[in-house]
């Protein structure tokens, strides 16, 4: 069974185990400054990725801590998962390291980025074994998140994303009765312009609900096919979430002038991660999820 199915109470199949000693503490905050070091315009790049104006990766300083909750919710399992070296890592990290070095002196930042998240995964593997890593394998899988898209899949995905909100949006307005004609990306109504710029593309809602809904999936207690069908759920409801946003943002333009909807417009991003967040718990509660880590929040 995959790592995102596993039970969220682990059986006790493997002997207890002891706890951290100071040494492999050590070793692995050295290898991790180490990577840091060999990598070191990753950081950078990556800190103007996530504070940039309008980031689609604004999300990306909370993944740390997320994974840090999904550890400690493992935490039974990694207990008695037998810590043992395996040597047999080396044959992926070495690679990986060299290409690391190689990446980060060309400047390739989606290809430095990706092998960084494979060297951290090789050394763990290496310093505390197999069984260590695939009791953890989601959570470090998870670290992903914290990697931007390459540009031209992003720019594809964006123009994407970009002309259907538009031609939805366009419609739903059509139907409440708003006459209006788009042109490009453009939806002209009798007293307001509304434009679909790049970041109202929806891709951002998109990334930032893929990415909570996975973590909710992982951390709710249920049979794997409904955290799998939750997980999916979170890409119509983006789209649908945008689409309503968009709705809305001309509505309030048409109806209360460009002020009322650059003040709404100011606001509509928060409203709705919070409406989309909301969904994810109404649907988790309609598929008969009840409990959150543990915890009945149903």
């Amino acid at each position: 069974m995959t790592p995102f199915l596993e039970r969220d109470s682990p059986k006790n199949t493997f002997p207890a185990a002891k706890c951290w000693d100071a040494a492999t503490i050590l070793l692995l905050t050295a290898g991790l400054g180490l990577l840091l070091a060999l990598s070191w315009p990753m950081p950078i790049h990556l800190y103007r990725e996530y504070m940039a104006f309008e980031s689609y990766y604004a999300y990306g300083p909370v993944i740390p801590f997320l994974v840090g909750f999904m550890l400690w919710h493992r935490r039974a399992a990694l207990q008695q998962a037998v810590r043992r070296p395996c040597w047999a890592a080396l044959a992926v990290l070495a690679p990986a390291v060299a290409l690391l070095i190689w990446s980060s002196g060309q400047e390739l930042a989606w290809v430095m980025d990706n092998t960084f998240l494979v060297c951290v995964w090789s050394g763990l593997w290496l310093v505390l074994g197999t069984q260590w890593l695939r009791a953890a394998a989601f959570p470090l899988a998870f670290l992903l998140w914290m990697a931007p898209l390459p540009g031209p899949l992003l720019n594809d995905a964006t123009y994407g994303s970009q002309h259907f909100c538009t031609q939805a949006a366009a419609l739903m307005l059509h139907l409440f009765g708003f006459h209006n004609v788009v042109t490009g990306s453009i939806i002209q109504l009798d007293n307001f312009a509304l434009f679909v710029d790049v970041p109202c593309s929806g891709l951002k809602n998109l990334l930032s609900l893929m990415m909570i809904s996975a973590a909710f999936a992982y951390l709710l207690d249920g049979p794997p096919a409904k955290r799998i069908v939750l997980f999916l759920f979170s890409v119509p409801l983006s789209i649908a979430v945008n689409v309503t946003r968009l709705t809305l943002l001309g509505v309030v333009g048409e109806c209360f002038g460009t002020h009322a909807a650059h003040v709404f417009h100011d606001w509509d991003g928060l409203l709705s991660l919070l409406l989309g967040v909301t969904a994810l718990f109404w649907f988790a509660r309609r598929i008969g999820c009840r409990t959150f880590a543990g915890w009945p929040l149903f």
